[in-house]
């Protein structure tokens, strides 16, 4: 019974973010077929269609019916996997250094573009400083902070904003507690209560299912070359992703870096070093320096 009600939970899941989708993708491709560019908001061509494939002798045959199902059941489904592997890059893009060659452009125009504003920032504090906290003062102040912030809360060095946000998680834990993240989170995650990492896991999902969302909407535009308003449904669907992606990445940034803060110091603890009070640079060196399996750990 716990089999079968598993696997009616994964036909289900399946079914909605591979085959649904999968679905209105292959009607997709038959209108734009179909209508073209010439009538592209005119139903009639369409009408006519089903109107010939109705009243062909072999569509009142089960067997060309079962057929047919299974077709346009397959077409679906590679549908939802094509998907699924333009995800699956899209997260690669999101997540690159900006080392690569075609990225190395975007990583350096987001880079001035913090610079410019940390640059705003530092002029607002000297006009700050120099109008004794006045009030516009303070108020301008928080305004250009807001805006680098929003860019990223560390210096840029990534090509996309979401890259930026997930980096800036390291560099501020390591700035605070010295710890390397990449070494403590597989730990860290292991000693988390269940509600945590449940709210992780949902932040993690939310991500994967922007990433799956812009594959989708990646997929519409080439539509767009026989029927123009697949350029409006990708256009709608690209950008739905776009804030779907930079909300759940967020909440999972910070989520992160949260459960840092407040287990960090029992994974310390958990390891037999000294740790009384807070985590400190310290012990989260000696954390990260243990966790690396570092031969020299005063390095």
């Amino acid at each position: 019974m716990v089999l079968a009600e598993l696997g009616k939970q994964v036909a289900g899941r399946w079914a909605a973010l591979l085959m649904l989708p999968g679905a209105c993708y292959v009607i997709a491709i038959v209108v734009a077929v179909l209508l073209g560019h010439d009538n592209a908001l005119d139903p009639r061509p369409l009408a006519t269609w089903l109107d010939q494939v109705a009243a062909a002798p072999a569509s009142g045959r089960f067997g060309t019916v079962l057929i047919g199902a299974m077709v346009f059941t397959a077409a679906s489904a590679a549908a939802g996997v094509g998907a699924s592997a333009v995800a699956q890059l899209v997260e690669s893009v999101w997540a690159a250094s900006g080392g690569e060659p075609v990225l190395r452009r975007f990583a350096r125009r987001r880079s001035r573009r913090w610079s410019q504003a940390e640059a705003e920032v530092g002029a607002a504090l000297r006009e700050f400083a120099a109008a004794g906290g006045a009030p516009h003062a303070a108020e301008r102040l928080r305004a250009v902070i807001a805006r680098r912030d929003a860019i990223c809360p560390v210096p840029a060095r990534r090509p996309t904003w979401i890259g930026d946000r997930l980096y800036a998680v390291d560099e501020r834990v390591h700035d605070s507690y010295h710890l390397d993240l990449s070494a403590t989170w597989p730990r860290l995650w292991l000693m988390l209560p269940d509600a945590a990492r449940a709210e992780l896991a949902e932040a993690r999902t939310g991500c994967a299912s922007a990433a799956r969302l812009t594959g989708w909407g990646l997929l519409y535009l080439p539509l767009a070359a026989v029927w123009w308003p697949a350029v409006l449904i990708a256009t709608g669907v690209l950008l739905a992703a776009h804030q779907r992606a930079r909300l759940a990445v967020a909440v999972q940034a910070d989520l992160v870096e949260a459960a840092v803060d407040l287990y960090g110091r029992e994974l310390a603890t958990q390891l037999g070093i000294d740790c009384p009070d807070r985590l400190t640079p310290e012990a989260g060196a000696a954390t990260s320096a243990l966790l690396r399996k570092d031969r020299n750990p005063a390095r």
